[in-house]
């Protein structure tokens, strides 16, 4: 919401945009208003002399003061569950709202409703007595907050704990180091279960693993779904964390709305701040525009060993760039000094006058940091042809915590870049693009309808750079933001970054993809996968997520972006002497003829849908219990007895890691998995994994693993699992290879319009070593 500023803005201040607020961005009345500002304003009196204060007193109709308004007009409403961002340069008036939110101010006008109880992180242990115990002040702070006797002695212990300075706890304060000061005032304002929290500025205090865990805390509290209106100079902070923005200048209300709008006009007004007055606000701007916004003061045992730049190979602290020419590669070392933290790295690139160019961070990439055994950690980031344009740059590097909200340790400037370029174009960076022209008929008007059929479109796409309109590359130059949001338009439903982190795990590169003027429009997605085939321990691939946005679906020739993603990585991942020996799929079968059509694929398999109806008997002969941890060892002998029978098959290997990382570590997997024992014996015979089946018409068989003349009596106790759990049927999805071991409990087969395609790029009669001679199921796509 905008205030009426009108009448109260300065004529420099006529220069800020105005955010309207959206329409979208109210809350529903359904939600209780937990804090309500109507008019607020502070006005102090500022008085040249102990001697004018006294005049004023005797003679009140006269003017003895300056007036400073540090508030003016303020209105806003709280809701519960909301988070609030208050942003604005120093002496913008946000601490002097926090101060009247938490009643260490009264308001020169205007009403201030709350409803609930305030904790504030402002200044840090000010109630505290400095004689009294850390105990007998917890007791005195939880009681100032509202809490009774009984409520804090519940409390106690777990503030303590939290605080970490239980062995001093029964000294004074005044005996404390300013650390333990801090420590234990934020453990009780943190701890009393507040309606509202008020966080003035740090989202952590202390410092190494305290300061970790206490910003944990406050982001444990956001994810409850507790109110907190949060003040910050941090815009990525608040931009991150917040429902709800308010930016506040000179006490007035510039803006109000969405957080990545108010904090767009913000950063835009410090820009142009930091080039119309460098002496007058280069520094903030510089400091808010920061990938995190937070300073070198954040301390942690989780810290930058080393940071080496390198322009086309060379290192150095200064260093010459031209401009998309040059590769710039940032090596990065790093020690982590918290047991249960993942750090993640952040780079971030300002221009001279401090504004920020590009940042990016190996969280929002997906890339997952492995660190040895020392605790150690190295992460290398390339920038090949660096778009930016002729100027000086400052080169960052920061290391955050695994959330990427929290500052560990950062190296600023880690590198100067005096970039220089054969051209005359200007500003920052130079953009991918192409040119398409259009010839119009003879005397038609160039402003008809480009799509009328009497203007004949000429080809002469041209992309700077490349001769394509489209841009082939590894699935590694495309952020994993980027692939889901093209999942989404592709398939038309999404997918969490949780299970697509799940899925490509193991893969070095997951794929390929294809960018038409920087946008990602295909992706040929690549699950390795560890396979028995014939006889051979091999690694073989999965395709998995073949995504072509739906804009330009309709390209189907050798030069469109599906043959590009799928050729790109076939030809040089997959076949004899490759990384990965065979390919697989599950694709539809029209979907397949285009990729055989294309030389892409040859068939080598199909799926077909084996069902048995459900059987209605006592177990007398067998058992199934539930997989339990203790029963992981027997996966391992179960798959040496089936890999003896597969010799001449293609299968994937079906060991205790596979079974652990595919079914019982998935996401919101909704397995259930059946260790299946012969009566009376000490080691069971097969392992069952089934699920209710997709239209919910039965059971699904995902998976079993067993010898081949145990498989049928696996099959059988199935069968009698699904008459347990009231079901008809029992599915399977099935190779002809996986029917043959079960012939004699007489499935229904019936066929899909699932295929089984290879890599018919490199070497098709390689490929077809495996035609018909795959062992796979439903388990084996990854999805069922």
């Amino acid at each position: 919401m905008c205030s009426d500023s009108s009448s109260v803005i300065s004529e420099k201040e006529k220069d800020f945009p105005v955010i309207d607020k959206p329409e979208d961005s109210s809350v529903s009345d359904n939600r209780s208003v937990v804090l309500r500002a109507d008019g607020l304003s502070k006005v102090y009196h500022q008085y040249p002399s102990p001697v004018a204060r006294l005049r004023q007193i005797i003679q009140p109709e006269n003017q003895y003061y300056k007036a400073f308004t540090a508030l003016n007009n303020v209105s806003f409403e709280l809701h519960k569950g909301e988070v609030l961002g208050l942003v604005g340069r120093n002496g913008a008036g946000k601490s002097t709202l926090l101060q009247l939110i938490c009643g260490t101010l009264t308001p020169s006008s205007g009403e201030l409703h709350v409803s609930g109880r305030i904790a504030a992180l402002l200044e840090l242990g000010a109630g505290f007595n400095p004689e009294f115990t850390g105990r007998e002040n917890i007791r005195l702070s939880a009681a100032l907050m509202g809490l009774s006797d009984r409520e804090t002695e519940q409390r106690l212990e777990g503030i303590i704990d939290f605080s970490g300075i239980r062995n001093f706890i029964d000294q004074p304060v005044n005996t404390y180091s300013s650390g333990m000061y801090v420590r234990l005032a934020f453990s009780v304002a943190t701890s009393v279960d507040p309606d509202i929290l008020v966080i003035d500025e740090a989202l952590s205090v202390g410092d190494g693993d305290f300061a970790r865990r206490s910003f944990e805390r406050i982001m444990s509290m956001k994810e409850q779904g507790k109110t907190i209106l949060f003040c910050s100079h941090s815009l990525y902070q608040l931009e991150t964390l917040c429902s709800r923005a308010i930016w506040l200048d000179k006490g007035n209300v510039i803006a109000e709305g969405q957080p990545d709008k108010v904090v767009a006009e913000y950063q835009s007004y410090l820009d142009r701040l930091s080039l119309n007055d460098s002496n007058s606000g280069e520094t903030e701007a510089q400091n808010q525009s920061a990938v995190a916004g937070q300073n070198s003061s954040a301390t942690s045992d989780t810290r930058l060993t080393s940071v080496r730049v390198l322009s086309d190979g060379v290192p150095g602290k200064v260093l010459t760039v031209k401009s998309e020419h040059s590769c710039l590669e940032v090596d990065i070392s790093f020690v982590k000094g918290i047991s249960d933290d993942l750090p993640g790295v952040a780079i971030a690139i300002h221009s001279s006058g401090g504004q920020l160019v590009s940042s990016c961070g190996s969280w929002a990439d997906g890339v997952k940091v492995e660190i040895n055994d020392a605790g150690q950690g190295r992460l290398r980031a390339v920038f090949d042809k660096i778009p930016l344009l002729k100027g000086r740059y400052t080169l960052g590097v920061l290391l955050f915590c695994q959330r990427g909200l929290f500052l560990h340790d950062e190296v600023e400037p880690a590198a100067t870049l005096e970039v220089v370029q054969d051209g005359r174009e200007r500003g920052l960076i130079s953009l991918p693009r192409y040119w398409s022209q259009e010839t119009p008929v003879a005397g038609v008007s160039v402003n008809d309808d480009p799509s009328d059929s009497h203007i004949k479109s000429v080809s002469v796409e041209t992309v700077k750079g490349t001769s394509s309109r489209w841009q082939v590359t590894d699935a590694t130059r495309a952020s994993q933001q980027q692939k889901l949001e093209l999942f989404h338009k592709a398939f038309g439903q999404p997918m969490s970054e949780a299970l697509w982190r799940w899925k490509y795990h193991s893969a070095d590169n997951d794929g390929s993809v294809v960018f038409e003027s920087g946008k990602l429009v295909a992706f040929n997605g690549a699950i390795p996968r560890r396979s028995l085939v014939l006889g051979r321990e091999t690694l073989t691939v999965q395709l998995g997520d073949v995504m072509v946005a739906p804009e330009v679906r309709g390209v189907l020739t050798r030069k469109g972006p599906f043959y590009l993603a799928a050729k790109h990585f076939l030809e040089q991942y997959v076949g004899r002497g490759k990384t990965y020996a065979y390919g697989f799929g599950f694709p539809h079968a029209r979907s397949c003829r285009l990729g055989v059509k294309q030389g892409l694929y040859v068939d080598t398999d199909r799926i077909d849908q084996a069902r048995w109806p459900a059987f209605s008997a006592r177990l007398l002969r067998w058992r199934a219990v539930d997989l339990k941890p203790a029963h992981l060892k027997y996966i391992d002998m179960l798959w040496r007895q089936m890999a003896a029978d597969v010799s001449d098959l293609a299968i994937g290997v079906r060991d205790r890691q596979y079974i652990e990382h595919r079914y019982l570590n998935k996401p919101e997997q909704d397995y259930l998995i059946k260790l299946v024992f012969r009566r009376f014996a000490l080691k069971p015979c097969g392992l069952l994994v089934l699920k209710a089946h997709r239209d919910g018409s039965g059971i699904e068989l995902i998976d079993f693993v067993s010898s081949r003349a145990d498989a049928p009596s696996v099959i059988r106790v199935a069968q009698v699992l699904t008459a347990q759990m009231g079901q008809q049927w029992l599915f399977a999805w099935t190779t002809p290879s996986v029917q043959a071991w079960l012939d004699e409990t007489s499935p229904v087969i019936e066929p899909t319009e699932v295929v089984i395609p290879g890599n018919a790029v490199n070497d098709k009669e390689y490929a077809l070593e495996v035609k018909d001679r795959w062992w796979l199921t439903g388990g084996d796509t990854d999805f069922r």
